[in-house]
């Protein structure tokens, strides 16, 4: 393969990666009837090390948020009567640590187009190492009737700090959206099974 044409591979390949900074995954119970849900409400997560429990205002932004995205789809939120489900949401974070091998001699820096020097001078013999954060946060529907869990979605991505509280909520609705697309299950955007 030419190297300028690798090169334009490589790029076209971290631009689509930039692009996707949500990876969702999703499962429910295939014998659930999703058809008939039509109001919900909160419940508490009683999960070990909650990320959203740690910071009550991002818990106060996702829950509105997952709110909002229900209510679009059109759900209602249950005030005076049992509802059909419970929405519980809750997160966790992890230190991550990414290791890029930039490889070396006899690599791709060896081409003779940029001359025998160049894959042996030690300078592309370079490992980097990045630490970063990354947090997942979790959306379970759970049945009122039944307290059984029917559907989960999880979508994880880095962890960013924002200066600006409107970019952070617009980045929280889009993380939110990327997992309620997949609820109710079958009901996903075309193109997203």
């Amino acid at each position: 393969m030419k190297p300028h044409i690798f090169c334009l591979l490589l790029i076209s390949a971290l631009i689509m990666v930039s692009c996707s900074t949500v990876s969702v995954n999703y499962d429910y119970d295939q014998e659930a009837d999703f058809a008939t849900i039509e109001t919900f409400t909160w419940r508490q997560a009683n999960a070990k090390d909650d990320a959203l429990e740690a910071n009550p205002l991002l818990k106060k932004r996702v829950l509105a948020s997952i709110e909002k995205h229900l209510v679009a789809k059109g759900y209602k939120k249950a005030i005076a009567t049992e509802p059909d489900i419970y929405v519980v949401a809750h997160a966790g974070i992890q230190e991550k640590m990414r290791v890029t091998n930039w490889g070396g001699a006899g690599g791709y820096y060896a081409s003779p187009m940029y001359g025998p020097w160049w894959g042996t001078d030690g300078y592309h013999n370079r490992i980097d190492v990045n630490y970063y954060t990354e947090g997942t946060l979790i959306i379970d529907i759970v049945t009122a009737k039944d307290n059984e869990l029917i559907w989960r979605g999880a979508g994880t991505g880095l962890v960013k700090n924002y200066k600006n509280q409107e970019k952070m909520q617009k980045n929280i609705d889009t993380y939110v959206a990327d997992i309620l697309n997949h609820f109710p299950p079958g009901n996903e955007k075309e193109g997203e099974k």
